[in-house]
């Protein structure tokens, strides 16, 4: 099967330069100006931009626990109409901490999702540290753990997971807020008798990342480990970032849409809807995030795609602590790249290519067939159309949860066609892929 896409415009060493892209057998096969004389099926990308699929490297997609919020069928339709044709599942409550574990997940992705995907493990602590040899010999090398509750690690043990995972070769992936910062908040916001949506963003302020991600880079600098940093939110963080790296400390970062876009005031408006972990910050922490994206001081771009239902969140006017904590991204998170980063001027679509693109399939160990338009890459594709407007809506959306912080909001820069494998998935609003021949990628570091 041949299918020749024309008339599109890719980054070529930086600049947009009109191509034709010939796939066959699922792979790129041929780019070039002139036009393919001989294919199975043509696509007119007439004039637009065509970018790498996009690889999404945190996502939460499939837990058995909460399939009413979503499951990898409904996420990674969700994930075909927002370009993105790579997820990286990530664990959420249910523990992907053995062999059995992760090769269940791996079927179930296999059996229901629409785009291919790949996998972190986690939750990781001492007790299932001695499984990492045996996850990562069946491909997955990302692991997670956390320096606050409920998933608390101490020093000892991070030190510990650091070494395990340099030993074979894996990441260890840290979700980078300080307990003791958290805790001492917790319990005199408690006393205060506060249970409203702000007091959920001063649990967790702008020092529990300061000061937790200098401890997680601290300790990994005495390593060969790789740490990656899992959506930061503060100015301060990209600053310790920043440093580690002038001094070739083996780390990675990334940030999310809601933080580049959404800030506290935002949740004076929305409340609970907007209880996300880490919390929203300021306009100036916001600020500092896009300038990092500029820099490579963060790396990638992830959704942290984490829905929950409407009810679980309405609780939360009453008692914040009650609510659910995660918003449902991925679908939006290209459109809102293009309308409030490449087309604001706070990012280019060489910068937005390689944060959401090659960078992440760099890190994770799929670039071997991800993130990138190169003769021998899957076929991942989405065409973009830069002048396109229009409002978010829910109902226009594919999530369980049927809601987004989005909604109502005017996005300037949409995709309208994803190409995974060289099989169309979505097309003019319609999701067009079915769940079935998914398929899992195994990293390679």
């Amino acid at each position: 099967m041949t299918i020749a896409i024309e008339n599109g415009r890719l980054l070529i060493a930086g600049r947009l330069t009109r191509s034709n892209i010939l796939i066959e057998d699922e792979k790129i096969k041929s780019i070039r100006r002139s036009k393919f004389a001989q294919v199975d099926s043509r696509i007119d990308a007439r004039g637009r931009i065509i970018l790498p699929g996009l690889v999404d490297g945190h996502v939460h997609l499939h837990d058995p626990a909460f399939t009413s919020h979503e499951d990898f069928t409904s996420g990674s339709r969700a994930a075909a109409a927002g370009g993105v044709t790579t997820v990286i599942e990530m664990v959420l409550s249910t523990p992907v901490d053995t062999t059995e574990r992760v090769k269940s997940k791996i079927e179930a992705g296999m059996l229901g999702s629409l785009v291919d995907f790949s996998l972190h493990a986690g939750m990781m602590n001492l007790s299932n540290l001695p499984n990492i040899a045996s996850i990562v010999s069946i491909g997955v090398r990302s692991f997670k753990t956390f320096t606050c509750k409920p998933y608390y690690v101490d020093d000892h043990t991070l030190m510990s997971l650091i070494r395990e995972t340099a030993s074979h070769n894996a990441i260890l992936n840290v979700h980078a807020e300080d307990e003791e910062t958290a805790d001492k908040n917790f319990q005199r916001l408690i006393a205060e008798g506060r249970v409203d949506p702000m007091a959920h963003s001063e649990w967790k302020p702008n020092i529990a990342e300061k000061r937790a991600v200098k401890k997680v880079i601290d300790l990994a600098s005495k390593t060969p480990g790789c740490l990656h940093i899992s959506h930061m939110s503060t100015a301060e963080g990209v600053r310790i970032v920043h440093d580690a790296k002038k001094k070739e400390v083996k780390v990675t970062a990334e940030t999310c849409p809601h933080y580049l876009t959404l800030t506290r005031k935002d949740v004076r408006k929305l409340g609970p809807y907007l209880k996300v972990n880490p919390s929203l910050k300021g306009a100036r922490d916001a600020s500092s995030l896009w300038k990092a994206l500029r820099s490579g001081t963060l790396d990638i771009v992830t959704s942290e795609h984490a829905p929950g239902e409407r009810s679980e969140k309405e609780g939360g006017w009453q008692d914040i602590w009650n609510a659910w904590g995660g918003i449902p991204t991925i679908e939006t998170m290209l459109p809102v790249l293009l309308s409030e980063g490449v087309n604001k001027g706070r990012i280019n679509l060489d910068d937005l290519q390689r944060v959401c693109c090659t960078s992440p399939a760099k890190i994770f160990g799929i670039d071997n067939k991800k993130g990138s338009i190169q003769l021998g890459s899957d076929a991942d594709l989405v065409i973009v159309d830069l002048k396109m407007s229009k409002k978010v809506r829910a109902e226009e959306l594919h999530y369980k949860v049927g809601w987004t912080p989005y909604e109502g909001r005017k996005m300037k820069g949409w995709p309208i066609m994803t190409i995974r494998r060289g099989k169309v998935l979505f097309q003019d609003g319609n999701v067009l892929g079915e769940p079935g021949d998914a398929q899992f990628l195994s990293m390679s570091m």
